[in-house]
Formats: structure tokens, sequence, C-alpha cells
């Protein structure tokens, strides 16, 4: 017989939903409480769930930018390491090369700024040209040629790095951003020919920074046809080594508050040095495991029918949804959709997803 506490005058009936059992079974485990109070064993099982979690999310929400910073160090070990260098595909793309999503019939030249080091940073484009700068979070900024302010015909531009409030000269196509690094990807047209698409690029591309425009530095070309090269972000505990890099480069607040928080959760704050202890690394290594699962179930299977052109029994997917690069609908992010493309795809414009001839 189970004896019931007097009711006294001031006794408040306490509803069950505000309270916490002696035990519950869940999917984390058994949680046990006194008086409320979580046990020491439980209070360790929840944390390493929530650090978990946190490691998780901070895992998805972070592959934009974890997809771009692979480009940027592969670009890097391959010798694009200043504005001024470029690789260019002189004879196309071959499968030596590891990038998502690029193809064997397209001319590619490629660089990346760092408008930490080089300040305002001008690119001079070629005429006939089609391309597009994308920040270190994976947003995009401008196109460049046809889809372009320039129209295709070639013009100077000038991308000015965060906070940047210096003088900004005439004569222009103006570009802020959010980021120092930058990502400029062009492309080249084929129809006179590969020779011809090449040649165009290597005699008339520029790009140097403001302060040199008086003596620009001589353009370095070096062809990535058949050379091996890695771009493609990983899937392991590296990628949040990596994120700690990028968030020690980038403005504090490149990424949001939000995803800002999921970082710090875990270790990765700005200007502090990131050394999980083997708790936490192991709970990386876990999370990262599991958040590489979840990014190729949302690739291979979604969810999302916004990703599905003709329905979920079709191969085919329209990976921009809508047409919004930021994978914002009514004011909500759609996060899986956000994971599809960046986990298997590269480049962000709206140009990408429009059906105009020779704009998209």
């Amino acid at each position: 017989m189970t004896t019931q506490p007097p009711k006294m005058k001031m006794t408040t009936d306490i509803p069950a939903s505000i309270t916490a059992p002696d035990k519950v079974e869940t999917s984390i485990g058994t949680l046990e409480y006194f008086d409320g109070v979580p046990t020491e064993k439980t209070v360790e099982t929840v944390y390493d769930y929530l650090d978990r979690s946190r490691a998780l999310e901070a895992f998805m929400n972070c592959i934009p930018a974890m997809s771009m910073y692979s480009i940027r160090e592969g670009q890097r070990d391959f010798g694009i390491d200043a504005c001024n260098k470029v690789i260019i595909y002189d004879t196309l793309l071959d499968s030596k090369s590891l990038w998502l999503t690029a193809n064997t019939s397209t001319m590619y030249a490629m660089s990346f700024l760092d408008l930490k080091n080089d300040g305002p940073t001008v690119i001079d484009l070629p005429p006939r040209m089609l391309g597009i700068l994308d920040d270190m979070a994976f947003l995009y900024m401008t196109d460049l040629g046809m889809a372009g302010p320039d129209k295709g015909k070639g013009g100077k531009f000038l991308v000015l790095p965060p906070g940047y409030e210096g003088e900004v000269p005439d004569g222009y196509f103006v570009v802020q951003s959010n980021t120092y690094g930058a990502w400029v990807f062009m492309r080249g047209y084929l129809d006179k020919g590969i020779k011809a698409a090449s040649d165009n690029i290597r005699d008339n591309l520029k790009l140097y920074p403001l302060s040199k425009k008086d003596n620009p530095p001589e353009m370095v070309f070096l062809n990535g046809s058949e050379k091996v090269i890695n771009t493609v972000l990983p899937n392991d505990y590296s990628f949040y080594e990596n994120l700690n890099a990028v968030v020690q480069e980038e403005p504090a607040e490149f990424l949001g508050p939000e995803i800002k928080g999921q970082l710090a959760a875990i270790g990765i704050v700005k200007g502090q040095p990131f050394n999980p202890d083997a708790r936490m690394k192991k709970i990386l290594v876990d999370a990262a495991a599991i958040g590489n699962a979840a990014a190729r179930a949302i690739s291979f299977m979604p969810r999302n029918p916004g990703l599905y052109t003709y329905g979920k029994n079709s191969g085919w997917f329209k990976p921009i949804i809508s047409g919004d690069t930021t994978y914002t609908r009514n004011g909500a992010r759609e996060l899986e959709g956000r994971v599809f493309y960046h986990f298997g795809y590269i480049c962000v414009s709206p140009a990408m997803a429009t059906t105009i001839p020779g704009a998209g």
C-alpha cells in the first residue's frame, strides 16, 4: 500500500507534465532522478547526447563552408596561392581531378581571392566568359560574364573585403564580400574551339590587388588537365579540424549566431585553440560518421518533395529548390535541401536555376 502525503490547506496539485519521474526509458538509455534532480550517470548521458547532437548539427550546417574550404585548399595544394594564379583546364577536365559536378566538356579557369592580405582586388574579365563569385560560406556574391553585369562583354570587377570603408574608384563593377576568401569560378565558351577558349583566358584575364593596379603582378596559369587535385570535403574527424581553421580566418559572424553557438558548444571558437579531449574527440568522430550517413541519405533518398523533378520514382532532381540559392522558403531554412546541394554539388548562382538560353 502506498501512503499518500497529507493534503494541506496550501497544497497545490503538481501536474505530471512539469515533473520528472524517478526513472524514464529513452532512446539514449534509462534516465534517473532524485526529487527531480538528475543522477550523476544521467547528467553524463545527457551531456554526451547534447555534445553529439550539436556536433552533428554543426557538421550538417557547415557542409557549404567546408566544401568551399576544401576547394580553396585543393587549389592551394596545386599552387594557386595568390589571386594572380589561375588553374585552367587547357585541354578540358578529366577523371584525375576530384571535383564535385565538374564535367569534361567545359573550359574551366579558377582562382581564389585573399581579401584580408590583398585588400580590394580587381578581376579584369575577358569577354565571352561565364562565371561566379562565391564567398567562404558558399554564398552567392555575383555572376561574371554572360549572366553578370558585364553581359558577356567583359569588364573590371572590384571585390571589397568585409567592413571596407576606403575609397571606391569609378569604372568597376563593385562587389562587397562578407568573407575574406572568395572563389573565382569561370568558364570559357568553346564555340570557336578549345584552344581559342584557352587563349582568350590566358591572353586577357587579369587579377590583382587594387593597390598594385599601376604595376600588377604577372599572371600565372597552371594547366590542370591530366593532373591530380582534390577539392572534395572530408567526412571524418578532419571535417572539424578544417572547420576550426576557417573559423579562425574569417570574420566572427560569417556563419551567423546560431551556427557560431553550435561551434562554440563543441570547442570551436574564434581566437581560441581547438583541442578536444579524448571524450570529445570520440564524440566528434561519431558525429562525423552519423553526419556522413545523413548527408548521403539526403543525397540519394531525399525527403523534400521540392528536390524531385518528376516525383519520387524519378532519378531526376532539382538541386536548387525554387531557384533560391540560400535555401530559404517562407522565412524558414530548407535544411535538408541545403545539405543535398552542397554535399554533392558546387557553384552557387541564381543563374544555375534559370532556363534562359545562354545565361543558365
